[in-house]
């Protein structure tokens, strides 16, 4: 009875991105569908009045989102909740999102009971798995992964920032808590009596093109253009080195407010005809562009766990990241891969002068780092789960 496959809630907010509701979530959801368990995704989808004058775009994403769909064999609901930004976050946390979802819940519940609540994000899904469990009687797994504890737990700009108390509560009383990095749980842990689990996000394998011919010195970063993915910083670096490696590449693919000060620059250093500023693309696409590179460079900070880079070694990258992110938990320096501070230029700069130069040991890097990463499978992620879904389960039974 304890094998027997499980009927998994899965709540998190609809993104307006190009996936269902949030791509790593999905890819989860996915793998936990391949090991028999079936998966409902709640994914409620934030309105306020204003927003197609204020952010058209999401407008858009939200307008253009039914009420129900189905996706690679996933039941997916879409109930609209009122949202107000970061006041209404922390006036009310996640109670419209519950108040939204419970009616939804409670039907799906009545026809096929759930066993187990899966929440992603802490701040508002969190606190909404936890009103929504009380009311259905469920256990509550919760999973951190970055910018929910980095921005409520801890700021760039103000390191000793305490949780507000609810934060607190949540991150206490959800029946098991999961962080995607041993960073992440670091920050959560002290909020909490019993254990953080560290279960890493996977690679979809699937996606990973073989036998692609590879150009050493093709250099490749992408993440969304803004200032802690650093990408002047990765700009910058390649245009100390340009002239020394006259055949170096350098692509940025992804969208953001940095975009137009990027564009600038790369006119600027005149290096247009070397550096490739993609903009949006699709998964695949940019998979296909990492499996064609050499380098991969994204020295970031306040970086949960960042899947891009776990994407990129599989692919057949040497992966450069940063000291004390969410990703040093895979990387480890000089052997899979290449750890340096966190937006420093100089730095950086020398591992790309490294790395640019090849031979034997970037090789053996790049060849560690690949079987790393495609270790590290949305399977084994699931796997992972299920073993805490039926602790959490079995604590409620013996409780």
């Amino acid at each position: 009875m304890t094998d027997r496959p499980l009927h998994v809630m899965m709540l998190i907010h609809r993104q307006a991105d190009n996936s269902p509701y949030c791509f790593y979530v999905h890819e989860q959801a996915r793998a936990l569908k391949a090991l028999g368990h079936k998966v409902t995704v709640l994914a409620p989808v934030g309105v306020f009045p204003g927003r197609r004058l204020l952010r058209p775009d999401a407008w858009a994403a939200t307008h253009s989102t039914p009420l129900q769909a189905e996706v690679d064999g996933i039941e997916i609901h879409y109930p609209r909740y009122l949202t107000l930004g970061e006041p209404g976050v922390r006036l009310l946390g996640g109670g419209p999102m519950a108040h939204a979802v419970l009616p939804v819940a409670r039907a799906l519940h009545a026809k096929a009971p759930f066993d187990i609540l899966h929440a992603h994000m802490l701040p508002v899904e969190g606190h909404a798995a936890l009103i929504i469990g009380k009311e259905l009687n469920l256990r509550v797994v919760l999973t951190v992964h970055g910018t929910d504890v980095l921005h409520y737990f801890q700021t760039q700009e103000n390191p000793d920032r305490k949780p507000w108390k609810r934060n607190r509560a949540v991150a206490d009383n959800v029946s098991a808590l999961a962080a995607v990095s041993g960073m992440l749980a670091s920050r959560v842990a002290p909020y909490r009596r019993g254990p953080v689990e560290v279960i890493h996000n996977g690679v979809d394998l699937s996606l990973v093109p073989e036998k692609r011919n590879k150009r050493p010195r093709a250099v490749i970063t992408g993440a969304t253009l803004k200032a802690r993915k650093c990408m002047h910083t990765t700009l910058d670096a390649f245009c100390a080195i340009a002239d020394a490696y006259p055949d170096a590449t350098l692509t940025l693919f992804g969208e953001g407010p940095d975009r137009a000060s990027l564009e600038a620059k790369i006119r600027e250093r005149g290096l247009r005809d070397r550096v490739n500023l993609t903009g949006a693309i699709p998964h695949a696409q940019a998979m296909a562009l990492m499996a064609e590179s050499g380098l991969f460079v994204l020295p970031s900070y306040a970086e949960g766990f960042g899947i891009v880079y776990i994407e990129a070694m599989a692919a057949g990258c040497v992966a450069v990241g940063s000291v004390g992110e969410g990703i040093a938990d895979v990387i480890r320096d000089g052997e899979n891969g290449y750890l340096i501070p966190a937006a420093d230029t100089g730095a950086l700069i020398q591992a790309l002068r490294t790395l640019l130069e090849g031979g034997d040991s970037v090789e053996a890097v790049r060849l560690c780092g690949m079987e790393t990463a495609r270790g590290l499978t949305w399977e084994r992620n699931a796997a992972r789960y299920t073993a805490l879904y039926r602790q959490a389960m079995k604590e409620r039974k013996e409780g």
